[in-house]
Parts: structure tokens; sequence; C-alpha cells
């Protein structure tokens, strides 16, 4: 009903209130009558969520249901058990040495640590065998009154020989001259043990005076008002044996790690000379501690290799792009960086080293200086660098062996081997290496049974002049003349080929 207005446009009060009442008393009754609903005659999509809910069957948990709920906890658990797993070698190495390596083959199975270390075990279980039969016999042998014979005393040595190496063996030490079981046990006697430390026979302390000079960036090395050299003043003293082939070998890269360098100094044989890289810090320190040790030191010389900037020798290498007073600025920077080294090392120099334009200032300089040239190419011929030097009478030698190109224990022990062989032919021979551990290592180990063999371990110092012949005038003159001839073919084809080049693409273009 509509509202109607009275005369002074107010809404009638009263029949407002009526019509409120009314409405109230219809929503009464739908509820009344909602309550007054039976349920069940309902239809399940129209009962409450709650009842709905009720009614619901009940079935039984299905193996399905289990099976999702141990997914579900193992997806959860799944990285902690990975992490304790991956946790195992941390805290008990052994246990998760076994653990990782259970289901192998049987002779994997052993108590892990190094190499040494695993030798060292073998060694122990043997002499101690050894040494029980050794005990029975003697005591047979007196109850019987009989002395031991010579076939007794190979065959109780046999289990020793296995373990320091057989003659003809690849393991690094070559020779086919077996020795008797009474030079055997004599050697066995006087070298002593792998584990014995080397000892120290320190060197004179550097720089001596009257040997340095000063240079643009620092003290260089130079001949001594007496003559004396640096190279006879700073090298390790030694006396080379007579008719005795032997074996010098240089190690290069010392002072790059602090740990292979602190190996390296302790653990060689003192007659095994380091090269020091001139990149590596606090040289005069790791100078100094090599010397007091005995190791006789030489100074790295960077130099452009053939792949140049492939292989890049460093920010200080000598190249064949820069002028000659450039280079030799260079070698002056490189030559202060610290005392009390008996020579140079070429490194990488393949390049520079052919080219005269290059390398005969740097020899001449060298020359001056009363250093020895050691090239360490490894091709075992001499180079034209190192020829200079030895028509120079400088102090020289060159490599014949890389030992580690390929840093594997077998290749290693089988570039040693080859090195004993050509010292055995041409009575000496000079192998070059990088400060691996793996090369640490096993030159450690070769370098404790060499003798055996018949070759004597020596500094590089020692074989100065023995590998490269000095040429006659008349011959320095054809071989400068050649090689200024390959330079001039060299540059030629380097301007061909870069007049063929095609222009680069760029915005310009």
């Amino acid at each position: 009903m509509p509202f109607r207005k009275k005369e002074n446009g107010d809404i009638d009060g009263e029949m407002a209130d009526d019509l409120a009442d009314d409405l109230a008393d219809g929503m009464t009754d739908a509820a009344e009558d909602e309550d007054d609903v039976n349920l069940d005659d309902l239809p399940f999509n129209e009962l409450p969520i709650e009842v709905q809910s009720k009614r619901l069957p009940k079935r039984p948990k299905s193996r399905r249901s289990w099976l999702s709920k141990l997914l579900i906890i193992t997806l959860f658990l799944s990285p902690f058990g990975a992490t304790a797993v991956a946790m195992i070698p941390v805290l008990d190495p052994e246990t998760g040495w076994r653990l990782f390596h259970m289901g192998g083959p049987q002779t994997t199975i052993t108590v892990p640590g190094t190499e040494r270390e695993l030798q060292e075990e073998i060694a122990r279980g043997v002499q101690d065998i050894q040494d029980r039969d050794r005990a029975a016999q003697q005591a047979a042998n007196a109850a019987n009154g009989e002395e031991q014979s010579a076939e007794d005393i190979a065959g109780n040595l046999d289990g020793v020989s296995d373990l320091i190496g057989t003659p003809g063996s690849t393991d690094g030490t070559g020779g086919n001259d077996a020795p008797t079981p009474e030079e055997l046990a004599a050697l066995i006697e006087e070298e002593g043990s792998l584990d014995d430390p080397i000892e120290p026979d320190p060197l004179r302390p550097a720089p001596l005076p009257g040997l340095d000079e000063e240079g643009s960036f620092g003290r260089i090395p130079r001949i001594g008002d007496d003559g004396t050299t640096p190279f006879a003043a700073y090298k390790r003293p030694f006396e080379l044996p007579e008719d005795t082939p032997v074996v010098a070998v240089m190690l290069t890269g010392v002072g790059l790690n602090e740990q292979r360098t602190e190996t390296a100094i302790n653990d060689l044989p003192l007659n095994i000379s380091l090269a020091i890289s001139p990149y590596a810090r606090d040289l005069q320190t790791v100078a100094r501690e090599a010397r007091a040790m005995g190791h006789e030191v030489f100074l790295e010389l960077p130099m452009e290799p053939a792949d140049f900037p492939l292989s890049d020798p460093g920010p200080r290498a000598l190249l064949t792009s820069l002028s000659e007073g450039e280079n030799l600025v260079r070698l002056e920077w490189l030559l202060a960086r610290f005392p009390g080294y008996a020579g140079l090392v070429s490194r990488q120099g393949s390049k520079f080293g052919s080219l005269d334009s290059a390398i005969r200032p740097v020899i001449e300089f060298i020359s001056r200086t009363g250093l020895m040239y050691v090239e360490a190419s490894g091709s075992g011929v001499a180079s034209y660098g190192a020829q200079l030097a030895a028509n120079a009478g400088t102090p020289n030698a060159i490599g014949n062996v890389i030992i580690d190109d390929t840093p594997s224990r077998r290749q290693i022990d089988n570039r040693l081997a080859e090195l004993v062989e050509m010292a055995k032919r041409n009575g000496v021979a000079v192998g070059i290496a990088q400060s691996y551990p793996v090369t640490i290592q096993r030159l450690r180990n070769w370098a404790f049974r060499l003798r055996r063999h018949g070759v004597v371990l020596v500094p590089v110092s020692a074989i100065s002049g023995q590998q490269v012949t000095p040429q006659s005038a008349d011959e320095a003159e054809a071989a400068r003349l050649e090689a200024e001839e390959r330079e001039r073919e060299a540059m030629a084809e380097q301007a061909a080929q870069e007049e063929n080049a095609e222009p680069a693409d760029t915005i310009e273009n």
C-alpha cells in the first residue's frame, strides 16, 4: 500500500507502523515454518554442509592412503638424511671411505690415506714377517750348526726388493742391472728409509757483498771486482763423479702456492734445483728458506711462446713485439725480484728465443751479470739462445724431458725412466718439472732409489756447459745469418697474413 502524505507533506506515521508490524509477523512465521521442516524429506544436496559431512559414509583407510602419507613423510625427511650421509666422511673419514667403496673390488678395501702411508704399512708388515722368518731360520741354523748361504740371504731380501723396485720395471728408475743381495742390503742401510727427514745443508746467505749493484728497480746481480760470478757464489757446491751417468731436475713454479713450496723445499732431495716464479709473493722469504735448506735457486724468465697470446707468459714477459730497450727494462725488473739465484730459466720462450734480434741482447745482458742460462723447453735440442750462451762462455744447460707434461703418476714415472735411460746413453740428462703435488711425491720416491741403478742426481748447476758445444766464429756467424733469414721470412709471412685478413665488421663498415 503506498504511503499517503499528509497535506503538509509528511509521511503518515500510523500507516508505517502498521506495515512494520505486518512484516515482522511474516518473518516470524517463515522461521517457524523452517523449524518445522523435516531434514529427512529434503534431498542430500539441499541439506546444510554440516549435515552433509555427518551423513557421509565412513570408509576404512586404504593402502593408497597410507602410502601417500608415507611418501609425504619421506619427502620431508629426505634432505635431512642426505645431509647426514654426506657428513659421514667429514666426521669419520675411515667409515665414510668404507661406506662409499662398499661393493668394489677387494683390492681397494684398504686403510685410507696417501700412497706413501699405504706403502709404509705394507713395508712394515712385510718387514715383520721377514724378521720372524729370519729369526726362525737363524735359530734352526744355530741348532744344526750351519751358516746361512747366499741363496738364503737372497730369499730373505726378495720381499724388500719388491717394495723398493725391481730392475726393469716401470717405476721410474729404468735399468736392467740387478744389484746383488749384499749390495742391496748395503744400499738399504746406507740410504735409510723414505720416512727419514732430509737433513738441511745450508748455503751461504744472500746477497753476498760486491755481487750486486743498483738497477732501475732495485739491486741486480753483477760480477764481483775479483771476478767472482753470482753463478759460482750462489750455486750448490757439487763435484761430478767420474764415469758415472748423472741426471739433474729443475722444479719450476716454486712460490706460487705456499703449501707446495714448503713441501718442495723440505721433502725433495737437496740436489733438485728450484726455479722461483717472478710473480710469486714474498719471493725473498721463499729464496731464503730454500737456500737455508740447501737447494740452489733459479729465477724464471718469462718469454713469448709460439702460441702467444693463447698462452700468456705474464705481464712482465719479454715479447717480440717490444723494442730491445723495453725488453731490457723488463729484464732489469725481473732481475731485481730477489737475491741469491744462480741463474735464469726460460719459460715458454719458444718464439722469443728463436729470433736473433730478440734473444741476443738478453743473452749478452745475462753474460755481463755472470748468471747461468737454462733453456727449459724440454726439446733436448740446443735452442738459439742456449747456443748464444755457450758461444759467449756463459754457463748454460738445456732441458731434455718435460717430466709432468701429463701430470699423472704413470706418465711421470715413464718420463723419469726415460730421463734415466737418456743419462745412461749420453752421460747427462736434465728434466724439467712443475711443482704439482703428484710430481713432488713421485720425484721423492724416484730419487730415493736412483743411486742403486748406477745414476747420480746432481744440481742443474753441476752440468753447466756439458750439453751445448760452443761454435767457432764462422759457425756462429753462419748461425746468426740463418737466424736473421728465418726472422725476415717470419715477418714477411706475418705481414702477408695481416694484409690478406678480411677487415672485421664494425659499425662504420
